[in-house]
C-alpha cells in the first residue's frame, strides 16, 4: 500500500482505551499496543465449560459456549473475532510461559477468558490524528483499538472499535491544528498493534491478550497511554506470549448457532 510508514496504536484506560502515540509525525517505527475501557458484561458463565483446544476434534455444542453463539450472529467482524478468540483460548488452555504469567494473577485464566464477551464499537474514532505538542513538535494519536473495565473479572465485556487497528491496517491522517477546529486531511497511515500490521491475526490475538491482562488486573490501567503504559503493557504482553501468539494456528472449524 502506498501509504506513509506505521504507527503504533495504543491506548488504554481506567477503562482503557487503545490508542497509540508517537513523538513526532512521519515516525515510521512507532510502538504500538492496546487498551480499553468500558462495559462489563452481565452475562452468566456457562454452565458447560467447552475446550477451545479440542474442538477440531470434539466439538462443542452451541449451548456450551454463549460467547461463540453471540459472535456467530455478528457477521464478518464476529468471525475475525472468534477466530481469535479460539487463538487465545488455545495458548490459556496450554502448558507454557504465557499460561503461566496470567496465572501469577488468576489461577485458572482460561475459565475466566471463556466468559469474557465482546461489543464492535462502530462509532469509533476512524482516523489517525496529528496535533501539535510544543517546541515543533508534533503528536499522532492513533484511534484506539479495544477497551474494557479494569479489573471487571468474568464476564466483562471487551468493546472493540470498528474503525481501529484490530480490523484495518491503516487510517486516514488528518491534521488537527485547533482542537475543534477544521481538519486537514494528509492521505493515510500505516496503524498496528505492537509490531504487528493492524487487521493481522497476530494484531488480533495480541489485542485480545492485552485486554485480558485488564479483566484480571493484571496489567496496570493505561488510559490514553499516559507516560507509555499502554505500550509498556503490550511490550510486557508480548515478553510472556509472543512465541504462542506467532506459533502456527491450530486448524479449527466455526460452528454456527442453532
Amino acid at each position: 500500500m502506498g501509504v506513509p510508514g506505521p504507527a503504533s496504536s495504543a491506548d488504554p484506560c481506567s477503562v482503557n482505551e487503545n490508542r497509540s502515540i508517537a513523538a513526532r509525525a512521519g515516525d515510521r517505527n512507532g510502538s504500538a499496543s492496546c487498551s480499553h475501557s468500558l462495559a462489563k458484561a452481565s452475562a452468566p458463565m456457562p454452565a458447560v465449560l467447552c475446550n477451545g483446544s479440542t474442538r477440531a476434534v470434539t466439538p462443542c455444542p452451541a449451548s456450551s459456549d454463549a460467547v461463540r453463539d453471540d459472535l456467530n450472529t455478528m457477521g464478518k467482524q464476529g468471525q475475525l473475532i472468534l477466530r481469535a478468540r479460539d487463538k487465545a483460548l488455545e495458548i490459556l488452555e496450554t502448558e507454557n510461559a504465557c499460561t503461566d504469567w496470567y496465572r501469577t494473577r488468576n489461577s485458572d485464566p482460561a475459565a475466566v477468558f471463556r466468559t469474557v464477551t465482546f461489543a464492535v464499537d462502530r462509532k469509533g474514532e476512524a482516523f489517525v490524528r496529528k496535533a501539535p505538542a510544543g517546541d515543533g513538535f508534533e503528536m499522532i494519536y492513533n484511534p484506539y483499538v479495544a477497551s474494557v473495565e479494569q479489573d471487571g473479572g468474568p464476564s466483562s465485556t471487551v468493546t472493540i472499535n470498528a474503525n481501529g487497528a484490530f480490523f484495518f491496517p491503516a487510517a486516514s491522517l488528518v491534521e488537527d491544528r485547533f482542537k475543534g477546529g477544521p481538519l486537514s486531511f494528509q492521505g493515510t497511515r500505516w496503524i498496528q498493534v505492537g509490531p504487528y500490521v493492524g487487521g493481522s491475526f497476530r494484531a488480533q490475538v495480541l489485542v485480545l491478550l492485552h485486554e485480558f491482562g485488564h479483566v484480571i488486573d493484571l496489567l496496570p490501567e493505561d488510559r490514553e497511554d499516559r507516560d507509555g503504559k499502554s505500550r509498556q503493557n503490550t511490550l510486557d504482553v508480548l515478553r510472556a506470549c509472543r512465541a504462542e501468539v506467532e506459533s502456527k494456528e491450530a486448524p479449527h472449524t466455526f460452528f454456527s448457532s442453532r
